[in-house]
């Protein structure tokens, strides 16, 4: 007897995967016909701008490595990145804990106050975050992206581990204090374990948008030397705006890395978010 799955396709369901097809092949073909760009001649992009290139050109990447700085942008934004999203996941999941597991004055009224930040964009506390670097002396450093970039993931971060939390039983949680397990002791040896699905899943989402923050960079950083690639990349497009190889080059040195690590963790991703409970 043949299963469910081995069933003929409906006509209506060959034509939502021919349409799913055709919109995903729509948005991925630019990134496509970029990185095949980064191999061309500036001549050859606009005599033949849908085609293969004569003669790939991989000295276009070593050029654009060279001339953007990008060794040093790449140094930057990978420590920025880093300890912002490990800051944001490690006391977000320490707040969805306390925020699920245990009682304590104004639960509620906290975690709709720490919710405020899915609704503000940064735009509204660029100025008054400026003064507070400037204050702390900490303009002009790392510190000035990563302390940002950790809060503004702390909501949506804390939203979905809370999820997650409420989605699982506290069985193991309560047998562990029934032996006389303290409150850290249950986070760390229980509590963590079981949630690390849903942690990997937001690291990987939080990874991709402190990675790719530009405005607070282009306010809070001056120095050469302590910019990230988006700013890099900025820069590196004005100073070269009419040489289209170099900046596909660039473009394709910077964006691939972030779409190859996406991929092939896209399953913890979709398996993650599946799994939180919306409540």
């Amino acid at each position: 007897m043949s299963s469910a799955t081995d069933r003929a396709r409906s006509p209506g369901e060959w034509v939502q995967f021919a349409v799913a097809g055709i919109i995903v092949a729509a948005m991925f073909y630019p990134t496509v016909w970029m990185v095949i760009s980064s191999f061309k001649s500036n001549r050859e992009i606009f005599r033949s701008p849908f085609g293969l290139p004569a003669e790939w050109r991989w000295k276009n990447f070593v050029e654009a490595w060279d001339l953007g700085g990008l060794g040093g942008l790449y140094l930057n934004s990978i420590i920025v990145t880093a300890t912002a999203v490990a800051i944001s996941v490690v006391f977000a999941t320490a707040a969805a804990f306390a925020f699920t597991r245990l009682e304590f004055p104004g639960r509620r009224i906290f975690y709709r106050l720490l919710l405020i930040g899915l609704l503000l964009p940064p735009p509204v506390v660029a100025i008054p975050l400026f003064s507070i670097l400037r204050d702390l002396n900490l303009l002009n450093t790392l510190w000035a992206l990563i302390l940002p970039g950790a809060a503004w993931s702390l909501s949506i971060t804390v939203f979905l581990m809370r999820g997650y939390f409420n989605s699982l039983r506290p069985d193991m949680e309560e047998a562990a204090r029934l032996d006389g397990a303290n409150v850290w002791q249950i986070f760390w040896t229980i509590s963590v374990p079981m949630v690390w699905p849903a942690m990997l899943t937001m690291i990987i989402l939080n990874t991709i948008n402190i990675w790719n923050e530009l405005m607070f960079a282009l306010l809070f950083i001056v120095d050469e030397d302590k910019r990230t690639l988006p700013v890099g990349l900025v820069r590196f497009y004005g100073y070269h705006s009419t040489d289209y190889a170099l900046v596909f080059a660039a473009l394709t040195i910077t964006t691939l890395p972030i779409l190859i690590l996406y991929f092939f963790l896209q399953r913890f991703v979709i398996a993650g978010l599946t799994a939180t409970a919306m409540d």
